[in-house]
């Protein structure tokens, strides 16, 4: 992929360098933060070194002392308490942490996770009709239910006394529930906004276990930082203390199944990333909802038995491995049907469609081609006449705003700017493609389809140091709204003779150098075919600023975003 090179101002020199003296950072971070939005030395301590204890109390969540009172309630009379969770990592952590919560406070609970292909997304009649039937008094939803109007009045017609916890975007309706909490609902003063479910649910937790943080409720944090890394929300704020102190927490989990999926994943437990979890845990939980059964995932979280957490850790792990694989076979399908597009170049979307498509590995693949073709694009797998689809957007595109002008052709649809999914029939296929088209012909122009590559400033190889990396170090976990840091360095040597590595030699590295200094090496990935590139020998590197570890030795290197031919 080419890019939009986007660089950020530069601030007063005058002004960085004392910041970076009162903050006692290195001039390079300093000018880092400063742009994205952290200007005193105050507010760059309280972003590199969150306080855990610092987070908004849980009850200026709209509704929560009615949930906790109803709660309290369950608890002490012995009624039958029952979670309604999501079969992503989001949905599933959330409703393991409420299990082990329940459990510790000794209530009678259970928890039911949707079928992904049979149940689809969300609270449904059916579930609430069961937990009547089976004698429920309080059901609880995690990571959904905000938009269930129908099934809360349900509910209430059957005495099933409902409490909503969710943080996707409202309908203009809210569920007439006992509780809906959601800090994005009009009038919830809650401060931030961006929560994922699991931090909804950890914010409930806290509430019913006053007066707050506490030995009992650090242990769950690992949980949730799972699940909002998986969710992409932002890791600012809230959620950013809630991985760093929560990844820290994964690394000494006493959770059987969870240390036995980190081991299974090949990891150290000493030293996860929020990367790691993104990648390698992630995946593995979510196969079990994509392939299977999430409920799967659901007992590796909250089995405290280490046989059963090592089996159902492989289980999983075997599944991801199948998940793969129909992963690159729907690709193939899809990279097919975009073939045929005769009028392609004069796209704004993309949307395709096939009976022959595993419903729950096309979010997955509508990534992948967003990745690939930089259009905002629809996946749908039709079963019978019924077609469910998962949509991803680029930068730029809201993607609900799009499909809430397409609503006249789809059975049901929710989501949020990012990523959404709908259900439509097959006889609105074409009005349906025909209709996103225009809503992005009328939203995207020719500059918005080149992706942009935000560079945060251009540096000097004098200013690539010690310090630079470490203090990088400290700004993580990395996620959205807080990417890498990315450094532009022009005019850059290249020394050595650039080689395509890898097994497949898909890979390019090479060392760079600028006036006389000491050399750094670079690796470009799946940028092998761009060696012509440094023919010059001069050129103008895009590149994040990490630290490599090979065999036991760590040195510094940059990891290629884009590069050019120096123009001067």
């Amino acid at each position: 992929m080419r890019y939009r090179w986007e660089i950020g101002e530069t601030p007063p020199e005058t002004l960085i360098q004392e910041l970076a003296r009162q903050a006692h950072l290195d001039p390079v971070l300093t000018g880092v933060l400063f742009r994205r939005g952290f200007q005193t030395a105050a507010q760059m301590d309280a972003f590199l070194a969150p306080d855990l204890t610092a987070g908004h109390d849980p009850f200026l969540l709209d509704g929560m002392q009615a949930a906790v009172d109803r709660i309290r309630t369950a608890l002490a009379e012995g009624e039958r308490i029952r979670i309604h969770g999501d079969y992503d990592v989001d949905g599933v952590t959330a409703a393991a942490l409420m299990i082990r919560t329940l459990n510790r406070m000794g209530g009678i609970v259970d928890a039911h996770i949707p079928n992904r292909t049979q149940d689809g997304y969300g609270l449904n009649a059916q579930a609430v009709e069961q937990a009547h039937a089976d004698g429920v008094a309080v059901l609880i939803t995690v990571d959904c239910g905000v938009t269930a109007v129908e099934e809360a009045s349900l509910a209430r017609q059957l005495g099933v006394d409902l409490i909503i916890t969710d943080h996707h975007k409202p309908a203009d309706e809210l569920p007439d529930a006992t509780a809906v909490m959601n800090p994005r609902k009009p009038g919830c003063s809650y401060p931030f906004k961006d929560l994922s479910g699991v931090g909804v649910a950890y914010k409930l937790a806290l509430a019913l276990n006053p007066p707050g943080l506490g030995p009992a409720l650090m242990d769950l944090l690992d949980l949730v930082a799972l699940g909002t890394t998986a969710d992409v929300v932002p890791l600012l704020g809230e959620n950013r203390m809630f991985v760093k102190y929560g990844i820290c927490q994964m690394g000494k989990t006493k959770w059987p199944g969870l240390g036995a999926l980190i081991d299974r994943a090949g990891l150290k437990r000493e030293s996860l990333t929020a990367t790691q979890t993104v990648f390698q845990l992630a995946p593995r939980i979510n196969a079990a909802g994509r392939m299977t059964d999430a409920r799967e995932a659901l007992q590796l979280l909250t089995t405290d038995d280490a046989f059963e957490g090592a089996d159902l850790a492989a289980r999983l792990d075997q599944q991801n491995v199948q998940r793969r694989a129909v992963d690159e076979k729907t690709l193939k399908r899809a990279l097919r049907q975009i073939g045929e597009i005769e009028d392609m170049e004069k796209r704004r979307s993309l949307v395709l469609c096939s009976s022959d498509w595993h419903p729950g590995v096309i979010g997955i693949v509508a990534s992948r081609l967003v990745e690939r073709f930089h259009l905002p694009t629809v996946l749908i797998a039709f079963d019978g006449e019924i077609g469910k689809g998962s949509a991803r957007s680029i930068e730029g595109f809201d993607l609900y705003e799009a499909l809430s002008e397409c609503t006249g052709y789809l059975e049901t649809f929710g989501g949020h700017q990012h990523a959404a999914g709908l259900t439509l029939s097959k006889s609105q296929i074409d009005p349906f493609k025909d209709a996103f088209e225009e809503a992005a012909r009328n939203r995207l122009s020719d500059e918005d389809l080149t992706p942009t590559l935000h560079v945060d400033c251009e540096v000097s190889m004098s200013q690539l140091t010690a310090e630079l990396l470490q203090g990088l170090k400290r700004m993580a976990p990395f996620g959205c709204d807080n990417r890498r840091p990315t450094f532009l360095l022009r005019n850059a040597l290249v020394r050595g003779n650039p080689r395509r590595v890898g097994a497949d030699r898909a890979h390019l590295r090479f060392a760079v150098a600028q006036n006389g200094s000491s050399t750094i090496d670079a690796i470009g990935f799946r940028m092998g075919d761009r060696a012509d590139e440094l023919a010059s020998g001069q050129v103008d590197l895009v590149f994040v600023f990490e630290e490599n570890e090979f065999r036991g030795i760590r040195r510094p290197q940059m990891r290629l975003r884009d590069m050019r031919p120096s123009s001067d």
